[in-house]
């Protein structure tokens, strides 16, 4: 467990400095590209922005190979873990990112001048804020979340006074039972059995039944025909996300 959490770290080290680039491809191209595809355009990237020389890349280049490597390890081990980390282990985990963070920072130092190695970390630092700035906009309490999706359902519904308190409040119950499942999962170190699995997709399609049988006694024809086709958009949106994981 110890080697699989520290390969992990090795692969966040990994993540961060392939990302030090500032334009990132797109899902599709993510998924389709081998590592060494997506070595080559992250060197070719860094090439470009800091201007490497010839030996310049080639270092880079064994620089990515080694942390792919690595990243690859971290992802079959991953496969094989079913247990969560425990607290001491996380903070090992910390720890290890940090040392590979300098490590990484200490042979790209090497390997630039001054002035790419100045621009090299100016990179970061803004590849940094953007990854920030993002995480700061998904950190929404669900009261907060419940009061952005009543809004928009408030213009692309038409609701009233009287329809946009009941669909708030339907909101509200559904974040409450959603809450619980994340602690309850949360508490559960083990991962769910297939029985398990089976039993939470039968009760969430049980509660996406009861959800839209409520819309529906809210909503009048109209609203609820247009309610029906921006479920079933969400719900291919959903589909293509999961097969551009798998």
């Amino acid at each position: 467990m110890k080697k699989l959490f520290i390969a992990a770290l090795l692969f966040v080290g990994i993540v961060s400095f392939a990302q030090d680039v500032k334009q990132k491809p797109t899902r599709d191209q993510r998924e389709n590209l081998t590592p060494e595809q997506r070595n080559e355009k992250h060197l070719q990237k860094l090439t470009s922005e800091l201007s490497l020389d010839k030996k310049q890349q080639d270092q880079v280049k064994q620089l990515l190979a080694e942390r792919s490597t690595k990243a690859e390890k971290f992802k079959d081990a991953r496969k094989d873990s079913k247990t969560k980390p425990t607290a001491e282990e996380r903070e090992a985990f910390k720890k290890q990112i940090e040392t590979e963070r300098a490590a990484n920072d200490a042979k790209m130092k090497a390997i630039l001048n001054a002035d790419q190695y100045t621009k090299w970390t100016a990179l970061k630092k803004d590849h940094k804020g953007k990854r920030d700035h993002k995480g700061h906009r998904d950190m929404k309490s669900p009261q907060e979340r419940d009061q952005a999706h009543l809004q928009k359902l408030t213009t692309e519904l038409n609701l009233n006074a009287d329809q946009q308190k009941q669909v708030g409040q339907l909101l509200s119950d559904s974040s409450t039972k959603m809450e619980m499942l994340k602690k309850s999962r949360g508490e559960n170190a083990a991962a769910p059995t297939d029985a398990e699995k089976k039993a939470m997709k039968k009760q969430m399609e049980e509660d996406h039944k009861a959800t839209d049988a409520k819309m529906k006694s809210i909503l009048n024809a109209d609203q609820y025909k247009k309610w029906t086709a921006i479920q079933k958009e969400h719900k291919d949106k959903m589909k293509d996300h999961r097969k551009d994981k798998m």
